[in-house]
């Protein structure tokens, strides 16, 4: 038994790494309005089809040296590492699936299905944080699907995910009207956007999947991560703000759809452990 597990492991990792592979098309193509599927990958300079063996996911760039084998132009070192954590999220997601139905009996069902889903949910994730880091932008057509995707879930799955649809609901409804109306009240004072609407709904979404309890958690490691980051930046060189056009690093505008999106991940993987705990705590 544990051979197979290892085994399924290592599929596991391929499949993720491959569509890690598909994520690098998606995150470059989708802002710029351009099919996702046609035509096949190919390099941005001189426009030369990419082989097949060029397009092993993270080996195929330690293949090329990290250049183009046509015309040696640099290759970003940012499609290995996203194929390579599209992979580490992909496991991460599947292990509790696997361990919890993996027995005598291996019970395919409902560990493929909440694997599948969950799959989904971190690799769209990371697709809006890259897509919203280069851009600004959360492609409507990536985060509107979330919140009712979150509750159809909610439906077939929601006791091993412990999230019913009631809760998929509620969250969704939190996280969208509740934010829209927080996001409202921050222009109002201050003149000024603070969550965009990208952000709204995004966090519709993160209600549905996650419910309404990993809401303020969400928000609150979003935040503080977003905090840390604008820290970091500033500590490098304070020219950043200079750069905006801005006197002060307090208004410098970040992106806050990757951090949302890394604080969805960390609560799909670590709140359920934390949350019963909480409780327990809280009732004691």
């Amino acid at each position: 038994m544990d051979a197979i597990v290892a085994m399924v492991y290592a599929l596991i990792l391929v499949w993720g790494a491959a569509w890690g592979s598909f994520l690098n098309v998606v995150v470059y193509r989708l802002p710029a309005g351009l099919s996702v599927v046609r035509p096949a990958s190919r390099c941005p300079s001189c426009s030369t089809p990419i082989a097949w063996w060029q397009n092993v996911p993270v080996l195929g760039w330690a293949l090329i040296g990290g250049r183009c084998w046509t015309c040696k132009a640099p290759v970003s070192l940012r499609y290995p590492v996203v194929e390579a954590v599209a992979a580490g999220l992909t496991l991460a997601v599947s292990v509790p699936w696997v361990q919890a139905h993996a027995g005598v009996e291996l019970d395919l069902g409902p560990a493929i299905a909440g694997a599948l889903c969950e799959q989904a949910l971190v690799l769209t994730l990371l697709a809006i944080a890259l897509i919203d880091a280069d851009t600004f932008l959360i492609p409507d057509v990536l985060s509107l699907p979330l919140p009712l995707l979150g509750v159809v879930v909610a439906v077939f799955l929601g006791e091993p995910r412990a999230v019913s649809w009631q809760a998929a609901a509620m969250g969704a409804g939190i996280g969208g009207f509740g934010t829209l109306a927080v996001q409202w009240g921050y222009s109002a004072m201050t003149g000024r956007e603070g969550l965009g609407t990208g952000d709204v709904k995004l966090l519709a979404g993160l209600g549905a999947w996650l419910g309404p309890a990993a809401l303020g958690p969400v928000l609150l490691l979003g935040s503080l991560q977003g905090l840390l980051f604008a820290g970091g930046m500033a500590m490098v060189g304070v020219r950043l703000a200079e750069e905006r056009g801005v006197g002060s690093l307090r208004h410098v505008a970040l992106p806050f759809g990757p951090f949302l999106c890394l604080a969805g991940i960390e609560w799909l993987l670590l709140g359920r452990q934390w949350l019963p705990q909480l409780q327990r705590l809280l009732g004691a």
